[in-house]
């Protein structure tokens, strides 16, 4: 008979598990097994928790849709009655709200470092339309470009040329930090030092960055992006729909939604966005009828882009300072004439000194992201020589990754400096097969243990 009091003193290597039933088996003896399979074990364990938490928390969300929609319904079936005897209250409608706000009167005066986005009297009269005489019987589509007009003519036309005052430190740091890329960084100082000269707002020509994946593009046009103090919006070119996410979908369809142009520039603070046509040779030949990336030619020359249409509000817009990045693997994919509009720049692989300023280039920005606070990112030492080291061999988004699961598991153990095993990658599941063995403690009594062993 086995005392369940008795104490188990597990191998070098191995540890206790009370309860087997995570394998599937129906023992109730204890079981002796690896460390590194206890770890799995309760990593598992976690990520069931976390789906039941999931599938909890996704219902909760289906359940308040459900009400709020019939809240909803009930509202607006009450906004059409006529008000009680006697009160003169009324709930609005989205479409009342909307007709409810107002745009300034005249032209507000353009700030210092801004250029005009779009054509404030047209703006005007489109507003004014929308409420008099509206094109559509749509009230949705009405009472959200009414909203939109308002937000965008709050201030004017009027928008910041995203510009910095140490742009030449700036981009002379991001082509150290990223050597590979200097061809790149040269042709961007150039274009700013026009810019200084002319005293106008730099026009960047759109750069295509071709190269094998890992070699860090999507990483340099995120630095990039930071330099410039611009926002960024990364359209990926794998799919059928990269025309309307730009430029804003056909205002006939019942849930037509304006682009990410006239999201991030009429709507936004930025003349010149970053825009990221990530991997644009995989949406070059999608066949004769429907190629998205010849949406781009009339975005890609500065006259027409002048003058680009969104499609959903049906309105013209300035998008000729936007800052285009393109990223591909094979250029040949690409049509002569979306590729002719490129500057090119082959990227090669970084060299061993390269690859250390990158790595620890993404570290940092990896500890800035996850650790916003000043104070708390200083109390982290820095990474030793052997661990970038050990990142330099990755590619830029396992860096990241690793980066992140370094900074969690110092986080974890409440320390601030970090031991090699952080930036192990995880390993893959081993296979398992289980054997019986009976080992004996100290006093001399048996305990049904069951090893498993890779």
């Amino acid at each position: 008979m086995v005392s369940k009091k008795q104490k188990i003193i597990a191998p070098v290597g191995y540890g206790i598990r009370a309860d087997p039933g995570d394998l599937g088996g129906e023992f109730c003896e204890p079981f002796l097994l690896p460390i590194w399979l206890l770890e799995q074990l309760e990593v598992e364990a976690l990520e069931r928790e976390r789906l039941v938490l999931e599938e909890v928390e996704h219902r909760r969300a289906e359940a308040n849709a459900a009400y709020k929609a019939k809240q909803k319904a009930e509202d607006e079936e009450r906004s059409n009655l006529p008000p009680p005897s006697g009160s003169s209250t009324r709930i609005q409608t989205p479409l009342q709200a909307a007709q409810a706000l107002t745009v300034p009167g005249e032209l507000p005066p353009a700030p210092p470092g801004t250029v005009a986005v779009f054509d404030w009297d047209a703006a005007r009269d489109r507003f004014e339309s929308l409420k008099k005489h509206p094109a559509t019987a749509d009230k949705e589509i009405i009472a959200r470009d009414l909203r939109h007009f308002a937000k965008a003519m709050a201030n004017g036309p009027w928008r910041t040329v995203a510009r910095a005052a140490t742009w030449r430190e700036d981009l002379g740091q991001l082509a150290a930090e990223m050597p590979n890329f200097a061809a790149v960084v040269d042709a961007i100082q150039r274009a700013m030092a026009l810019a200084d000269l002319s005293g106008r707002p730099a026009i960047l020509q759109p750069i295509l960055l071709l190269g094998a994946p890992g070699v860090g593009k999507t990483h340099f046009t995120q630095r990039l992006a930071e330099v410039l103090h611009a926002p960024i919006h990364r359209q990926s070119f794998d799919n059928a729909q990269s025309n309307t996410l730009l430029r804003g979908s056909e205002r006939h369809w019942s849930n037509s939604s304006v682009g990410a142009l006239w999201e991030l520039i009429v709507l936004g603070e930025k003349a010149n966005p970053v825009v990221l046509l990530d991997e644009i040779d995989k949406g070059a030949n999608e066949g004769s009828h429907h190629r998205p990336v010849d949406a781009l030619l009339s975005l890609l020359e500065p006259v027409t882009a002048s003058k680009v249409k969104d499609v959903s509000v049906d309105f013209e817009f300035n998008a000729s300072h936007v800052v285009y990045m393109a990223t591909a693997n094979d250029a040949g994919r690409i049509a002569a004439p979306v590729r002719s509009r490129f500057l090119e720049f082959f990227i090669e692989e970084p060299d061993i000194d390269g690859r250390l300023v990158l790595a620890h280039s993404i570290f940092q920005a990896t500890l800035h992201r996850l650790v916003p606070t000043e104070e708390v990112r200083a109390t982290f030492a820095r990474p030793t020589d052997l661990q970038i080291c050990c990142l330099a061999w990755m590619t830029p988004r396992q860096i990241r990754m690793a980066s992140e699961r370094a900074l969690g598991a110092a986080a974890y153990e409440g320390r601030r400096r970090f031991e090699d095993r952080d930036f192990d990658a995880p390993k893959p599941r081993p296979q398992v097969a289980a054997t019986s063995r009976r080992p004996k403690d100290d006093g001399g009594d048996e305990f049904a243990v069951f090893v498993v062993r890779s």
